[in-house]
């Protein structure tokens, strides 16, 4: 796991240097320290890389879920997503990049379906609205989700664009507290 790990944080390092499309195992095994053989153990690509990032991202999720769960509706919604892009952001740029860009390249890999832990919080979360009497009861679960979904791809995506140094971790909480407002009963 220390290997990995070591492999993982210089790919990160140079992917967030360089940016992803620019980036080659051997710049990952130069920065790593390692023998090209030792990163085909790990990661079978650079794509493997992303889909690494995004289990990473299920490990925040929970952690942030985890200290926002007794909250009411409102700030439950808004502190989990700041929490959970504070430390999505401390990835980078790029890598946030090679995901967005990854999302619809990646043969049979869907990276906002159910079994991801985003998703599984958003409909918790949701729920809790629900049996809190802060979202209408009558309407799908799911159609409250896509809207929170909606706003955090958007934000993901116009983050990437962003050259001012904004704060995904800010630009994530303003949108979602907008969407979930307009929710509200």
């Amino acid at each position: 796991m220390e290997t990995k790990d070591k492999i993982y944080n210089a790919a990160i390092a140079e992917i967030n240097k360089k940016g992803y499309s620019n980036v080659s195992i051997e710049d990952i095994t130069t920065a790593a320290n390692v023998a090209k053989g030792t990163v085909y153990t790990h990661f079978e690509s650079k794509e493997a890389v992303v889909l690494y990032t995004a289990m990473q991202a299920d490990k925040v999720y929970q952690r942030a879920y985890e200290q926002v769960r007794h909250l009411a509706f409102l700030p439950m919604v808004t502190q989990f997503v700041r929490l959970s892009y504070l430390e999505n952001e401390k990835r980078g740029k790029e890598i946030i990049k090679a995901m967005v860009s990854n999302y619809f390249s990646i043969p049979d890999y869907n990276f906002y379906n159910q079994d991801r832990y985003l998703l599984r919080y958003l409909n918790v979360i949701v729920e809790a609205g629900k049996a809190q009497g802060a979202l209408d009861g009558r309407l799908p679960t799911s159609q409250y989700v896509n809207t929170l979904l909606s706003a955090i791809i958007g934000m993901e995506v116009l983050w990437c664009f962003d050259e001012q140094g904004l704060s995904l971790a800010d630009m994530m909480e303003e949108a979602v507290h907008t969407a979930a407002r307009g929710m509200m009963k």
